[in-house]
């Protein structure tokens, strides 16, 4: 079985989880649960990494973390390796810890932090750990909540700053945007990595293709020919539009779509793209990122309609063909 994807950068940014072996616990208690905690900050401190979003949960852990230095892999030895032996000699237990190699997945610098980090925050409400996502101690979103409680080293701020300067208003910005996350199902925007290991735009994976080009098939990285080519927005706009005889040139900022057309554009570019939000509103003519969303929201219902699923399967095949 071929290995996790290492591509290790200066100045990278990745999405990182960390399982228990065979699914196991890799906490028992709070005790535990600070230990890891310190070890991590002890981590970012000697690794110098910026830390954006982090959540332990009880046999996983999330971290979305961009690393200056090309060193991804040396941190997360440093910090599994030292918690698997801790954790060993506290309980009187031998074996392995974490279960095999950390998974990765390289994220594009602009577009994406806002989606990640609401998906790393809400995990431990996913796992029914709790209710609210500001009641879970061992996450970096107490910090995004209220600014008193963000850790020294976590950098709330660059996310946040995706929602303005104002990181009052900010803040105010990105709690909203967890209750609509929480208000529903929530997508894993890693679902969209290609290949499962690289989540960016087109421009971005076609970057990462170049960079793995030359490297020799050694099990590190996944097949070339699987970081291939998508529909571009904007023709899925094009395609939506001529099925709904619809202008997509009418779809402006400010101005009410009534029909289904651009909403169902909206949906495919986010099923069918590597786009982040900010992007796929700003092609489809929606003011807000959490537009896109709602517009998705309201295609979802819409599938229970016989005539919308045959609508919108046609336009995959077709989207697709043109791949």
């Amino acid at each position: 079985m071929a290995r996790p994807l290492r591509i290790e950068l200066p100045e990278a940014i990745y999405h990182v989880t960390g399982r228990g072996n065979a699914r196991a616990a890799i906490v028992a208690d709070e005790g535990d649960r600070d230990k890891w905690l310190a070890l991590l900050a002890k981590t970012v401190e000697r690794q110098h990494w910026r830390v954006f979003a982090f959540a332990l949960l009880d046999n996983h852990f999330h971290l979305f973390l961009q690393t200056p230095e090309p060193n991804l892999s040396v941190g997360m030895h440093d910090l599994c390796g030292t918690y698997a032996g801790y954790f060993n000699r506290r309980h009187e237990r031998s074996g392995h810890v974490f279960q095999g190699r950390f998974k990765a997945v390289l994220v594009e610098g602009q577009g994406h932090w806002l989606e990640v980090s609401r998906y790393v925050h809400l995990n431990p409400v996913r796992a029914g750990l709790v209710r609210r996502p500001e009641d879970w101690r061992w996450s970096s979103y107490r910090g995004y909540h209220l600014a008193s409680r963000c850790l020294p080293w976590v950098a709330c701020e660059q996310v946040l700053e995706e929602f303005g300067r104002d990181l009052s208003a900010a803040r105010r910005a990105y709690r909203a945007f967890m209750e609509e996350g929480l208000g529903r199902k929530l997508d894993s925007p890693l679902a969209r990595a290609v290949a499962g290991v690289v989540l960016g735009s087109e421009a971005f994976v076609t970057r990462v293709r170049a960079l793995l080009a030359p490297r020799p098939d050694d099990g590190e990285v996944p097949p070339l020919a699987r970081l291939r080519a998508v529909p571009r927005i904007e023709a899925i706009a094009r395609a939506v539009a001529e099925r709904f005889g619809s202008d997509a040139a009418t779809w402006r900022e400010g101005r009410r779509t009534d029909d289904l057309s651009r909403a169902v554009a909206a949906y495919l570019a986010r099923k069918l793209t590597r786009e982040p939000l900010r992007a796929i509103a700003a092609a489809l003519g929606y003011r807000r990122a959490s537009s896109v969303c709602v517009a998705c929201q309201r295609v979802e219902r819409a599938l229970g309609s016989p005539r919308s699923r045959r609508d919108v399967a046609s336009l995959i095949r077709e989207l697709g063909a043109n791949d």
